[in-house]
């Protein structure tokens, strides 16, 4: 038999590619690179560390429409896991169908993400892929309903696993006394969509614009994203990565309609001005608007609020950018604007519940009432052989 198996190589996948190659089916994993995360460098080491084989394909355009319409709604900020597993899943039934695989496979645990992996979660994922009974979830299997592969004999269901919630400990214990496992991947950082600090970006983003690009959300990554009107928006950069994301940014064909601007004669912030008004991608002949002028003289005085003022108050014959517009380049002043510093930096404050996680994570590792993860883990170890794993 071969399957094809969800595969981002962290401890999950890991052990549900190893559970299925003991049972002597054919493994090869499958990596989806998503715009908000991309696992597939680990997932290759990983795979090779396995021996299994391992194909990495990445989502298009048309996943954009469905994190900006997810059917099944987000999760805690806007992350649209169902959808996105769902998406996951249909094109591993793509794979599947490909290389005449008979099933496919997730590391997937019941109960173990509680907006995403309940069982009747598990159930819509299987329905709505298309795969149906041929979804097989191997660490959970047993408290799951039967696949077509367990039903016909071709897998032995009192093989697979049982696992359910978030315990970490007895999976680090099945893997290294079921198949030896030393190296134990660390917990994903994950998808940025489920981030604090990116979440409000993308909300802002969508109140705007119906679906955005890729190039779109790969900008919101970048600097201080800051709302200059309905129309326009602006990204900051300070430090030299995000310059440099910047200008990679604005040379890239597919980007939607901007203007970059940085320092002429000081040292300062570079700033990308995103805007319909913004000429197209190699417009050698652009047309600059008095609305665009407004925008671009804003985007300067950004540059000057996000930068050294003592630097910069030293700049001979004023303040000066270099403005990249379409395919030219010009030399533009910029001055100081107080109106600007009115111009909020997007960020979400933490409301209650949050600021309570996030205070609880900053917790050093021990207290004298305390146990660290090292000691929790030892006593799962020695309580796992008597739980039915």
């Amino acid at each position: 038999m071969k399957a094809v198996v969800l595969f981002s190589g962290g401890l999950d996948s890991i052990l549900a590619a190893c559970l299925l190659k003991s049972q002597g089916v054919e493994v090869v994993g499958l990596n989806m690179v998503t715009p908000f995360h991309d696992c597939s460098k680990e997932s290759v080491e990983r795979a090779k560390e396995i021996g299994i084989e391992l194909v990495v394909r990445r989502f298009g355009e048309d996943y954009m429409n469905m994190v900006a319409h997810p059917k099944w709604g987000y999760g805690s900020n806007v992350n649209p896991c169902l959808d996105c597993r769902t998406a996951m899943c249909r094109e591993a039934k793509k794979l599947m169908e490909e290389i005449g695989a008979d099933f496919v496979a997730t590391g997937e645990i019941s109960g173990q993400r509680p907006n995403s992996q309940k069982m009747h979660q598990l159930a819509l994922i299987s329905r709505e892929s298309g795969l149906h009974g041929k979804l097989l979830r191997p660490l959970s299997a047993r408290v799951l309903p039967e696949t077509e592969m367990e039903a016909e004999g071709k897998l032995d269901r009192e093989k697979m696993r049982s696992f359910t919630g978030r315990s970490r400990g007895r999976l680090i214990f099945y893997a290294r006394n079921a198949f030896g496992i030393k190296s134990i991947p660390q917990p994903s950082t994950g998808c940025v969509l489920c981030e604090n600090s990116y979440a409000p970006r993308l909300r802002d983003m969508l109140k705007h614009k119906d679906v955005p690009t890729i190039w779109d959300v790969k900008a919101l990554a970048q600097g201080r994203l800051l709302r200059v009107d309905e129309n326009a928006y602006c990204l900051v950069g300070r430090r030299l990565a995000e310059c440099e994301a910047l200008n990679d940014l604005f040379a890239d064909p597919k980007r939607s309609r901007c203007v970059l601007l940085y320092p002429d004669n000081y040292m300062g912030a570079s700033v990308m001005l995103v805007a319909d008004e913004a000429p197209d991608f190699g417009d050698e002949n652009p047309v600059v608007s008095e609305k665009l002028e407004s925008y671009i003289q804003t985007a300067g005085a950004l540059s000057l609020r996000f930068s050294n003022r003592e630097k910069y108050a030293l700049a001979e014959g004023g303040t000066r950018c270099v403005l990249h517009v379409g395919a030219t380049t010009r030399i533009v002043a910029i001055r100081e604007d107080p109106e600007v510093e009115k111009i909020p930096i997007i960020m979400e404050p933490l409301g209650p519940e949050k600021k309570k996680e996030a205070e609880s994570r900053e917790k050093p590792a021990q207290t004298a009432d305390e146990k660290t993860e090292e000691n929790v883990e030892r006593e799962s170890d020695n309580v796992d052989v008597k739980l039915n794993i």
